[in-house]
Parts: structure tokens; C-alpha cells; sequence
């Protein structure tokens, strides 16, 4: 294949360990590794890499090439490029890659390149390819929308920002949980602590992932959405109240709301209920994808909500955002967090950001202490301002564990090491 002067010079500086150059890998971000490797060495699918801009994925693809490398693959059959470069705009991506010459291909950013998912689906039919690829994208919409070209033929990794683990490991271990509650966790900003970072991070955002792909008239009223989910944090929320406030239609509202769980500025969380109807139909829950860029709206106030959704970040860490619900029930009161652990048993999880024990039984839900809705409690927990013990009522026994030793352990209960 003849590649272009311009190309072939673009693809040599993105590929430097082809000349033996070392690479800058920033700290390594072993978990997001672990997993990639399970779906390479299965063979089967064509792997995305999925997570908002500058959340880390091209850093952890190089980590894996670097990872490839140190296990004895030849630097010429791997291969990585960027597909946001206008220098490879007219690059014949399906010629490239159908003779099979490279062993790995990483394409970062594959959704900016034309006719991506028809060229994947056509190197993926190809009999007996073995290539394997490994994808990247900040756009999950533009992903998600051509997934019926590669139904069957792929799998995908979300990428978020740091967890609390993650930034100590950053940070050189070297943090308090009042520092990870404040930066929060794209990698770049946790370093540099730059002012104003993650307003730019957030223009980009909006104008590049949301503004390109969506009819959005008034980005500063998408800004103005995000402003009241960071103000209400934690409450259901409701699109005909906040369309009354911002003065547009319920519809444009609920429009918006998700254009930014497309980019994964924010999360919603479902009532948990019996049937899907009810589930569906009930107000939900938001919460910011980054501790950071919630606190950019509002500052770095109302800590019980904040420590709210640093809680939730961590369960869907440990069991993913299908998993976690909320449970209402009027004047019965509230469980901020209702989890489906392994089998379908319950996990009931509150955050009361309180260094009392006194208080925080007072301000605990009288749902904590039922089993009237829930067929297999496994756990109860609240999350708490540094008490550490369990209480027990009426054959009813709760965990109150303090935030930082909650965000060191695992979903079954272990130290993260």
C-alpha cells in the first residue's frame, strides 16, 4: 500500500517505539490494564475504550502497548493511531489494516474518522482476521449510534475519572479525602491543579461532544441545567420544575439532561421498584461523573451532598450503574443508595456525613432498620465523618464506617491494595 509523504511521517511520530524511543506513560492505571488484557486474550471482539475527553484512555492504551512490548511483541506490529488528526483525514484505513501486517491496532478517537464503523465491521468479516483492535472515543453517542454495524463484534470498557485509590496513587499517597472531594479525578487536573482547567475541559465538552451532534440553540442554558443538578445533588429531580426556572420547555430540558449523561458530565440513578413502569416513570436521581467538576458550578460546599455523590462514584465503581438505585417512600423517608451485589441480594447504603454517633442514628431512615421491601438484605451501611462501628436494633445490625476507610475497600469488603 502506498501511504503519502505526509501520513507516513504522522504515523511514525505517533508510533515512536517503532524507532526504539521510549514512551511517556504518566502513572499507570493497573485495573484499566487488568481488563483490557481479559478481552484481548479472549480473542473475540473488537474492544472500545469509552469515557469523556481527557479522562485518560490514550494514556492507557499507551500503557498497554508499553505493557505489549515489555512482554516481547515486535514494536512493528503494533500499531496506533490517532484518527482526530487531520493529517490522516484521507488515510485508507481498510487497506492498511486488512493485510494483517500489524498484530495490535489501538485507533484513538475512532469515532472522528469517516465511515469508521462500516470499515471495523468489514475487517472484523474478513475470514480469519486476527488483528486485534482496541478502540478509543470520547463521543459513547456516536459509538452507541453505529452499533448495529458491529452487533456481535464488540465489547466496551467505560474509562472514569480516578477513583480515591487512584488519586492517592497519583498524588504519591499523599491525600486527604477532603483534597479527592475537591479536585476530584481527571488525571491531568489531579497533577497540574491548573485554575480554570476544568471550565475549558467543560467548553470543550459542550461545543465538541454536545453542540456538534445536538440542535442546542443556547449552550449557556446546558450549563445552566448542569448548574441546578450540582445544586441539588441527592434529590429526585424534577424537568417540569426546572424548565419552569430556566424559562424553556420540559422537553428541552429532558433533552439536555441527556446530551450530558451522553458525555458523561453526570449519572442518573433510578427508584428501585418491582416493576420496570415504576422504575422508569419515577423522578431520578443525578449525580457529576467527577467530584471536580460538580464543584466547579458550586464551589466546594454542601459536603454531605458532595460526600453523597463521591459514594455513589465508588458503588458504581464496585458494581456498576445499573446496580444502584435509590429507594423513596414518602413519609417513610429515604435510602440514598439501594445495590444489587452478587445474586441479587441488597446492599442498603445512606451517606451521613456526621462525626456524632448520636446524630447519625438520628438522622438515620426508619428504612434502614425494615425488610418489608427487600427479600435479601445482605448489608447496611452508612457512611460517616470518622465513626467506625456497628449498631444493632430489633435483630438488625448496621455498619457505620467512616468515608476515607469506605473508599479504600472493595464491594466485598477489602482493603484495595
Amino acid at each position: 500500500m502506498v501511504i503519502a509523504e505526509l501520513q507516513r511521517k504522522t504515523i511514525e511520530q505517533l508510533n515512536p517505539w517503532v524507532m526504539g524511543k521510549e514512551l511517556e506513560l504518566g502513572i499507570e492505571r493497573k485495573n484499566y490494564l487488568t481488563k483490557i488484557d481479559k478481552v484481548v486474550k479472549q480473542r473475540q471482539q473488537i474492544l472500545f475504550l469509552l469515557g469523556s475527553r481527557r479522562v485518560g484512555k490514550t494514556m492507557i492504551i499507551l500503557q498497554y502497548i508499553d505493557l505489549l512490548l515489555r512482554r516481547g511483541v515486535k514494536a512493528t506490529k503494533i500499531l496506533f493511531l490517532s484518527l482526530d488528526n487531520t493529517n490522516l483525514s484521507e488515510l485508507d484505513l481498510y487497506t492498511l489494516l486488512a493485510d494483517q501486517k500489524y498484530q495490535y491496532v489501538f485507533l484513538d478517537e475512532v469515532h472522528r474518522f469517516p465511515k469508521w464503523a462500516h470499515i471495523l465491521k468489514s475487517l472484523y468479516d474478513i475470514p480469519g482476521y486476527k488483528t486485534e483492535i482496541i478502540a478509543s472515543g470520547s463521543s459513547s453517542k456516536e459509538i452507541l449510534d453505529n452499533g448495529a454495524y458491529l452487533t456481535g463484534r464488540s465489547t466496551q470498557i467505560k474509562v472514569s475519572p480516578l477513583t480515591y485509590f487512584e488519586y492517592g496513587q497519583f498524588v504519591l499517597d499523599k491525600t486527604k479525602v477532603d483534597d479527592y472531594l475537591y479536585y476530584g479525578g481527571y488525571p491531568e487536573y489531579v497533577l497540574t491543579k491548573v485554575p480554570g482547567y476544568l471550565n475549558e475541559l467543560l467548553r470543550d465538552i459542550i461545543e465538541k461532544d454536545i453542540v456538534r451532534l445536538h440542535p442546542v440553540r443556547n449552550s449557556q442554558i446546558l450549563l445552566d441545567v448542569c448548574q441546578m443538578i450540582a445544586k441539588q445533588l441527592g434529590h429526585p429531580g424534577s424537568p417540569n420544575k426546572m424548565s419552569k426556572v430556566l424559562g424553556i420547555d420540559s422537553k428541552t430540558v429532558v433533552n439536555y439532561i441527556e446530551y450530558l449523561r451522553e458525555v458523561q458530565l453526570i449519572a442518573p440513578v433510578y427508584q428501585y421498584a418491582q416493576t420496570l413502569n415504576e422504575r422508569l416513570y419515577a423522578p431520578k436521581k443525578y449525580y457529576f461523573q467527577d467530584l471536580g467538576m460538580r464543584n466547579s458550578f458550586v464551589g466546594f460546599a454542601d459536603m454531605g451532598a458532595l460526600v453523597e455523590n463521591a459514594v455513589y462514584l465508588k458503588l458504581i465503581h464496585d458494581y456498576g450503574e445499573g446496580n444502584v438505585m435509590y429507594l423513596s417512600r414518602g413519609r417513610e423517608g429515604e435510602i440514598d443508595f439501594v445495590v444489587k451485589t452478587v445474586q441479587d441480594k441488597i446492599m442498603l447504603v445512606e451517606a451521613k456525613y456526621i462525626d456524632l454517633r448520636e446524630s447519625v442514628m438520628n438522622k438515620l431512615s426508619k428504612l434502614m432498620w425494615k425488610n418489608d421491601y427487600f427479600d435479601q438484605v445482605v448489608r447496611r451501611v452508612v457512611v460517616t465523618n470518622g465513626v467506625d462501628e456497628v449498631v444493632e436494633k430489633g435483630g438488625v445490625k448496621i455498619e457505620l464506617i467512616a468515608l476515607e476507610k469506605f473508599l479504600c475497600r472493595d464491594g466485598l469488603g477489602n482493603v484495595v491494595t
